[in-house]
This record gives structure tokens, sequence and C-alpha cells, in this order.
């Protein structure tokens, strides 16, 4: 199967962007601005979004900007780990993930998502972990295990195919 992405064919998740969590992952740095990028693109391409939060009672919600940017619908409360069902639920070939913590949630979920048959995009800079070395690590073995690993300006224009879209403008808006 190729990597390359069509509109028709991915979806979004988003897992656990959450404000306990937020406020402890620091690096990379504007890895919550990326997230709030990939789903403002998502809406205007009409893709499909799924947000997911682990334990909310005790991490909190999807932090404001993520969840206004999502715009309708509520995020899927989740205490498993991997948030492989939401991704699956996109009914889509290929899912962007990105969230928090790589070593953790998103790793786990990537890994479920391609048993399940479904092409993962592990979005590098809008994924983050508390300790920078936990998220490089993360980031080696599943490069290293044939993950597609891209970043949030190169899988939004690899969505788009041309300049001559008629979302280009504003995507490219959003990544300036």
């Amino acid at each position: 199967m190729s990597w390359r992405l069509k509109i028709s064919e991915t979806g979004l998740l988003v897992v656990d962007v959450q404000e306990k969590l937020v406020a402890a992952v620091k690096e990379p740095e504007g890895w919550v601005d990326r997230v709030e990028i990939l789903v403002k693109a998502a809406k205007l391409l009409e893709m499909p979004v799924a947000i997911t939060e682990q334990v909310p009672a005790k991490l909190g919600k999807t932090v404001a900007p993520v969840l206004q940017a999502a715009g309708k619908g509520s995020p899927v409360s989740k205490s498993a780990f991997s948030a492989v069902e939401a991704g699956k639920a996109l009914g889509r070939k290929k899912v962007l993930v990105a969230g928090c913590e790589t070593h953790v949630c998103v790793r786990q979920t990537v890994y479920d998502l391609r048993l399940k048959e479904v092409q993962p995009v592990l979005v590098a800079d809008a994924v983050g972990s508390r300790r920078e070395a936990d998220r490089q690590l993360a980031l080696q073995e599943m490069r290293h295990d044939g993950i597609v690993i891209a970043s949030t300006e190169a899988v939004l224009f690899e969505l788009l195919e041309t300049s001559e879209h008629p979302k280009f403008k504003e995507i490219q808006g959003l990544v300036k």
C-alpha cells in the first residue's frame, strides 16, 4: 500500500490532548498548535476527525483550542491506552495520528491501527511526551518498524496534491 495520502481515504485521530497532559508535555515546542492546525485543516477538507480523552475525570478535558477547532461532536472517553477503536471508527484506510503521549497512547494506537489494517501516519511535530527522550525513542522505534512519520505541513500539502486545490490558500494560511 502506498503511503501517499488522498482526502477521501484519510481521517484524523487526535489522541488525549488534555489539560493535565498538555501542562506536563513541553516538547516539541508548539506541538499543540500543530494539532490545532491539523484539526482545522481536516475540517476545511471535510475529513472525519476523532478526538479521544484518557480518563477525563483525572486528566481533564481536551484543551479548548483543539475542541473549538473541531466544532461539534464530543471527544471519546477511554481507559485503554490505545485509541484504536476511535481511529477505526473513522472508516478510512489511512489515519493521521497526533496527540500524546508519543511513547504510550500514541505508540499503542499506531501499532493497533496497523493490526486492524488501517495505515497510520504519525505526525511527528504534533505529538508530545513529558520527556523528549521518550518521544524520540518512540519515533525511532516506529520509523524502524515501517510506520510512516511525517510533519504537519508535509501531510497537509500531500492531501492537497496541487496548489490549484480550492482550499490551498486556506491551508497555506494555517501553516504560515
